[in-house]
């Protein structure tokens, strides 16, 4: 039989049946089989056979084996209807997914087809398996030849560590081998992995560049490579290592970027090397979970910690002390092996603790301050922090997801794709400066269909940016106790925490602090630090900024939030109106008149002159009122009058929630249709020629969504109309004022530098000119791989496309055994194990090991040779120690 070349499109169990059919005895055996199918299949004699009766066998077996699998049934937009393996649906069904995400449905046919795709959807709507289960099916088993086939670049380092999580649940039953390279872990264990001939590499870009430039690696054999969280890759100051590592890579790749929040411009991108990308877009007009419900409460600066410690206690109800998990670990030290397995099996599967709650912080000083306050009022806490030990990091996320804490305090670097498992709450405790931030950050919660809450602390000065992410989200705003009903999971309800509600939370606070210096010391330095963030954060937006002012001159701008129940709000309003009442309380008598009304007292006609003319003012001011019909204010300012008329004009309608009334700048590159009326005839706007001039989308979305963080001074459309080629400084100015244009004053060093090292991100460091022309760091080319190389003996490293060395076992190193035997010491008689070590010494004999190897130990005739030896070794001892002899001269 001719030998058949193997088609692209087979899986593994398709050539299993091949090879069968192929080498079948007799044609009963190949043409039962084909019966068994429902296919007509003709095997001959000769052996010779249809290749299309062969595939379409083969591909009936895989559906039929794939569909015995359990959950998995063959419905549509299920993963069989994709034209997966059998491992692979089976690893699916492992996993518990039954139907595909809209997400999944999209882009895994695209993947497949080797399509380059830009994907965004909402968090918690299965982007990391889109991407995973095409690259697992396109590499299907383990390559011989060396070279990495897959790469999976991540912004933070527990997202890698969840993405090779799963990974590896997808990859169960294949051969692939997977390697995680991020910063904080050993480089040599990482030489050590790299030299396994990896399929799939997950990294972050900082240590994969690191190991690229240490180790000489060659990129050509990657053919898939995906952007996790592109949009924080390309704007976390990677530029310059994505730069380096994309210019190594083949132009033939498939490239992947995969996001929450993606705009939809891609210019930004372009980089990226995308080769006619499919954009997907889902969930763009919900960019929330609809089973997420949102409570925005206004605070004063003073008030925050007292509201933080308010809402854990009152609202989510945490409580203070031990988990049922950290208890369960405390009694496993008291029983017996037997019961410690059968307690793993029983708790292994049930750590979720109702009450999880993650905190998010603007910097790691807070962050230290905030779980060192929570510990002290006797709150189990887990903290993490981008500067954080590597070590530590991975030991208070896997205390935060085994149930041992129950409260997670971190920054920024846990908000992007970590998949905590039944994360209930979030709170801001600083607001996020972009939309974007915030829609990562209440992401942890409400995933995969659960449900979750997310409370935001807005002090006056975040008012700007609450407003932002309002417009961002287009949802209905609703202040105070409006007559509306309110639904948590649409509207965007802001309110204020009462004053009398956080009278306890906030004495309870400011007495730890009063007790506990280390604390107050850790405060002070927290404020010091969110002072310097606040100078580096981004602008809000000047429409939001104007909408402020519209928002504190609201008279239910200061009502207590509709979460909390009407009795607690009438209570208060009582309480309000009593205090108004006793503000307001007029004596009928000034001090002059006291006791001298009816006598003759030139204070009290003073008085009474003075009451007549300010009534007489009063009677005025209405008559011209309502000669104008304007509404009365009663002895108000103008200022004040002016806030009464807004009111009074907006109080009817509801905010804006649709784009941005954006400002003369923002719209600078749209032309205004002239004053006059408009053609009747559009014929010159031929919809295949016609490039309209005009934004037609949100530009406040676009902003938001914008790789350069939000800035409406470095996206992509001010930085092109800003661009511009001056010849004025060399006509003019002289080439001396040039070379001092050239240098800046640097606050930090107090001395000038180069311009130049803030355009690269140098910050005067020593960096070296990568194989792209970019500047990376020096400290890239340290040659610790040389030294790694010669200490464990390692050859020449194989080169791509070269056949790996066969009995290379993965993720150990080869390591020099020594054969030497050593005979045991002689026994000391003044030991307690004398005994013990007499009883070996007579094995090591009877066995002739080491000196005992002739069979009478150690000779007691000495050659020549060996005096001299010996009477070298005791000078060198006696000069060594410089005790003189003991033999006296005389």
């Amino acid at each position: 039989m001719a030998p058949r070349a193997a088609s692209p499109a087979l899986s593994e169990n398709e050539f299993d049946i091949f090879d069968n059919l192929a080498g079948s005895d007799t044609e009963e055996q190949g043409n039962s089989l084909g019966a068994d199918l429902g296919i007509d299949l003709d095997v001959g004699s000769d052996g010779g056979s249809d290749d299309e009766a062969f595939i379409a066998a083969k591909q009936a077996a895989s559906n039929r084996k794939a569909a015995n699998v359990k959950g998995t049934g063959k419905k549509g937009g299920g993963f069989q209807a994709m034209g997966l393996n059998a491992l692979l649906l089976k690893a699916i069904a492992q996993k518990g997914f039954k139907m595909a995400t809209p997400i999944q449905r999209k882009a895994i046919p695209l993947l497949l087809a080797g399509e380059d795709v830009v994907g965004m959807a909402r968090t918690g709507s299965g982007k990391t398996a889109a991407f995973v289960i095409p690259m697992i099916e396109k590499l299907k088993t383990h390559s011989a030849k060396v070279g990495a086939r897959g790469i999976i670049m991540s912004p933070s380092r527990e997202l890698a560590l969840q993405t090779l999580k799963v990974v590896k649940e997808f990859g169960r039953g294949t051969d692939l081998r997977t390697i995680l390279l991020v910063g904080g872990d050993s480089l040599e264990e990482q030489f050590s992995s790299m030299t396994t001939n990896p399929d799939i590499i997950i990294a972050t870009p900082g240590r994969f560049l690191h190991l690229k430039v240490e180790m000489g690696l060659d990129l050509s054999s990657v053919k898939y490579i995906c952007f996790d969280e592109a949009d924080r890759l390309f704007e976390m100051g990677f530029a310059a290592q994505l730069a380096e590592i994309l210019h190594a890579l083949p132009t033939s790749r498939q490239t992947l970027l995969f996001s929450a929040t993606l705009p939809k411009s891609l210019v930004e991108f372009a980089r990226a090397g995308l080769q006619d990308p499919k954009l997907i877009r889902l969930d763009a007009e919900s960019k929330i979970s609809p089973d997420l419900k949102s409570a925005y409460f206004t605070i004063k600066s003073g008030d925050r910690d007292g509201a933080l410690l308010y809402l854990l206690e009152q609202v989510i109800k945490v409580p203070a002390g031990e988990t049922e998990a950290a208890k369960a670990r405390k009694e496993e030290g008291s029983l017996s092996v037997g019961a410690k397995r059968k307690r793993k099996q029983f708790t292994a599967k049930d750590v979720a603790v109702a009450e999880s709650t993650i905190i998010f912080a603007a910097t790691k000083h807070r962050v230290e301050y905030l779980s060192e306050l929570l510990k002290s009022l006797g709150y189990p806490v887990s903290y993490l922090y981008g500067n954080l030990d590597q070590t530590a990091r991975k030991a208070h996320v896997e205390e935060f997801r085994s149930g041992l804490t129950r409260i997670l305090v971190v920054t920024d670097v846990a908000a992007r794709g970590v998949d905590m498992p039944h994360i209930n709450h979030v709170i801001n405790y600083d607001f996020p400066s972009q939309p974007k931030i915030c829609v990562h950050r209440v992401g942890r919660t409400a995933r995969a269909g659960r449900k979750g809450w997310a409370y935001s602390l807005c002090r006056h000065v975040d008012l700007p940016y609450l407003l932002d992410l309002q417009l961002f989200l287009g949802q209905r705003l609703l202040v105070g106790r409006s007559t509306e009903e309110a639904n948590f999971a649409e509207d965007f309800v802001v309110g204020s925490l009462a004053p009398y509600q956080l009278e306890a939370s906030v004495e309870v606070v400011n007495k730890q602090l009063a007790d506990d210096e280390d604390l107050a010391l850790l405060q002070s330095v927290a404020d010091k630090g969110e002072r310097q963030y606040q100078r580096t954060r981004n602008q809000a937006s000047a429409p939001s900024v104007h909408r402020t002012k519209e928002l504190l001159a609201n008279p239910h701008f200061a009502d207590t939030h509709v979460l909390f129940k009407d009795e607690v709000h009438d209570a208060l309003q009582e309480k309000e109106k009593m205090l108004q009442r006793i503000q307001g309380f007029r004596p009928a008598e000034t001090v002059f008149e006291i006791g001298r009304r009816g006598t003759q007292s030139e204070t009290a006609e003073i008085m009474r002159r003075r009451r007549v003319q300010v009534e007489r003012q009063q009677e005025k001011q209405r008559a011209n009122a309502r000669a104008n019909n304007a509404p009365v204010a009663s002895l108000a300012a103008p200022d004040e009058s002016e806030k009464v008329e807004v009111d009074s004009e907006d109080g009817d309608e509801p905010a804006d929630t649709g784009a941005y009334d954006s400002d003369s700048d923002e719209l600078e590159v749209s032309v205004s249709m002239p004053s006059s009326k408009k053609p009747d005839n559009d014929d010159f706007r031929e919809g295949e020629f016609f490039m309209s001039y005009l934004p037609k989308e949100n530009y406040a979305e676009e902003k938001a969504y914008g790789v350069s963080g939000g800035d409406a001074g470095n996206n992509f459309v001010s930085a092109a109309r800003a661009a511009e080629m001056s010849l004025v400084n060399d006509e003019i100015q002289g080439f001396a004022d040039a070379s001092k244009a050239k240098m800046r004053w640097d606050k930090k060093s107090k001395k000038y530098v180069a311009r130049a090292n803030d355009e690269d991100g140098s910050k005067g460091a020593k960096m070296i000119r990568g194989e792209s022309g970019q500047k990376i760091a020096a400290s890239f080319r340290s040659g610790r791989f040389d030294d790694w190389r010669k200490a464990n003996k390692m050859g020449r490293m194989p080169r791509v496309g070269e056949q790996e060395a066969p009995g290379r076992a993965p993720g150990k190193t080869q390591h020099y055994k020594h054969k030497a035997e050593k005979a045991p010491k002689e026994a000391d008689r003044y030991r307690d194990d004398y005994e013990v070590q007499k009883k070996r010494v007579q094995e090591a004999k009877e066995k002739r090991i080491g000196k005992f190897k002739d069979g009478t130990g150690k000779s007691e005739l000495k050659d020549v040779n060996a005096v001299q030896k010996q009477r070298k070794i005791q000078e060198q001892r006696q000069k060594k120690n410089a005790r003189p002899s003991k033999k006296r001269k005389f």
